[in-house]
């Protein structure tokens, strides 16, 4: 067994890109397994054709050393580690349902098997590799540190009942739904380069679309899921849902709100295609009631006091453990650092 290191998450996520790859090419042009180290061939040797004599045999029985095997099995102790540090929502989904555990205990098996694979081709021997495996662990610990300092600053209450309605009260102007208009629309997409003969014909057949709708011998809903070019609204029947006023381009926002509920616009012509209109019934601004935006508050009051104590943290370490590091030491380190950016940069090219 192979002793684990810090930072297996960059090591996995280097070879997954090196899966990626080798999925992408022909599958007869080379092992994958050959690829990541896994069967490593024989040294091809060259034979001079004169030489005609049969290759010695080694006396006695000699044993080829073994080649090392990394088994990164999964096992009931580790999986009882690793399902202790996840939240308990993340907890609870995986042991509540039979198919949940499964796929996580296959997803965690994998991970396993490509860091095997990682340490195979001696990833962790690469001295850069080991750097950012440190970094990362680092970070790792340094997140750690301020969740639990985080966690024992915030009173198990907060915020209270009435620390969320005093902030209701004093932001209610936050919480107003702006004025909205359902809307559809049939798409008409022109080229990027298009010419003017291009534009005009889908102009044209937006204009045949148009009559034929008001005819009745077409419906909105099947002719967007006909012509429209736009993915969601086409298979919504060419409806986008609800929209904000404000929200809406102006060379698309003042035909649309001078049109009268449900019926059709002449064709509008944009940088992107030609468009053809429908809207509904405008919708005014809205209070949003207290009881509608209690847990966005909720969560809102938690994530600002969390900044706050991680800014708090950070000053004190700084005042605590200070760097020493001067205006000084910061143009001498510059300096140095672009010089041999620049000799590295000399060295590779003159190669």
């Amino acid at each position: 067994m192979v002793s684990k290191i810090p930072g297996k998450s960059e090591f996995a996520v280097f070879l997954l890109a090196l899966l990626t790859f080798c999925h992408s090419q022909s599958v007869m042009a080379f092992s994958i397994r050959e690829f990541l180290g896994l069967d490593k061939p024989e040294t091809e040797q060259k034979v001079d054709p004169a030489d005609t004599k049969p290759a010695m045999k080694p006396a006695g029985n000699v044993k080829k050393s073994p080649e090392p095997v990394f088994e990164y099995k999964l096992d009931y102790d580790e999986l009882q580690q690793i399902v202790s540090v996840l939240n308990p929502d993340q907890r609870k989904v995986v042991l509540s349902d039979q198919e949940a555990f499964k796929n996580f205990i296959n997803n965690e098996a994998r991970n396993k098997s490509l860091l095997a694979a990682a340490h195979a081709n001696k990833i962790d021997q690469n001295e850069r590799n080991l750097y950012i495996a440190k970094r990362g662990a680092e970070n790792v610990i340094r997140e750690i540190y301020l969740n639990q300092l985080i966690a024992s600053k915030i009173p198990a209450d907060y915020p209270t009942e009435e620390q969320m309605k005093e902030f209701y009260e004093k932001n209610r102007d936050n919480f107003i739904l702006p004025e909205r208009v359902p809307v559809w629309q049939i798409f008409l997409a022109i080229q990027e380069g298009a010419g003017k003969k291009d534009i005009e014909l889908q102009k044209k057949q937006a204009e045949s679309i148009i009559s034929d709708i008001k005819k009745g011998k077409l419906d909105f809903t099947d002719a967007a899921r006909q012509y429209s070019a736009q993915g969601a609204g086409k298979l919504r029947g060419g409806y986008l849902g609800l929209i904000d006023v404000t929200e809406l381009k102006p060379d698309i926002q003042q035909p649309l709100l001078a049109l009268k509920p449900n019926t059709l616009s002449n064709p509008i012509t944009t940088e992107k295609g030609v468009h053809i209109l429908k809207r509904g019934n405008i919708i005014g601004k809205q209070q949003l009631a207290y009881s509608d935006v209690k847990d966005q508050i909720k969560k809102s009051l938690n994530r600002r006091l969390r900044n706050q104590i991680r800014q708090a943290v950070f000053k004190q370490a700084a005042e605590v453990y200070p760097s020493g590091i001067t205006d000084k030491n910061l143009e001498e380190w510059r300096l140095k650092l672009r010089t041999q950016r620049t000799v590295d940069a000399d060295t590779v090219s003159s190669e």
